[in-house]
């Protein structure tokens, strides 16, 4: 092997390490912030959680007050059914 080639083939292999190297830094950044997009939305399927509890506590409490209303509508006479 000649040493131009030589000389040809070294600087080569030293573009694709360094290419390689920008690669696994990229690679590393995006890792870095799938695990900060995976610890939040952990916390907001917490936050989820309880806001869906919430909601579902509303929702029947809101349907036994409708339900007693309409109930005791019927015994007065008030309840209108058009």
């Amino acid at each position: 092997m000649s040493s131009s080639a030589a000389i040809a083939t070294a600087t080569s292999r030293a573009t694709q390490y360094t290419v390689l190297n920008a690669s696994l830094e990229k690679l590393q950044k995006n890792l870095e912030q799938l695990e900060q997009n995976v610890e939040v939305t952990v916390i907001h399927t917490e936050w989820t959680k309880r806001l869906l509890t919430i909601h579902s506590s509303l929702l029947m409490a809101s349907a036994k007050v409708l339900d007693e209303t309409s109930s005791s509508q019927e015994q007065e006479g008030e309840y209108h059914d058009d």
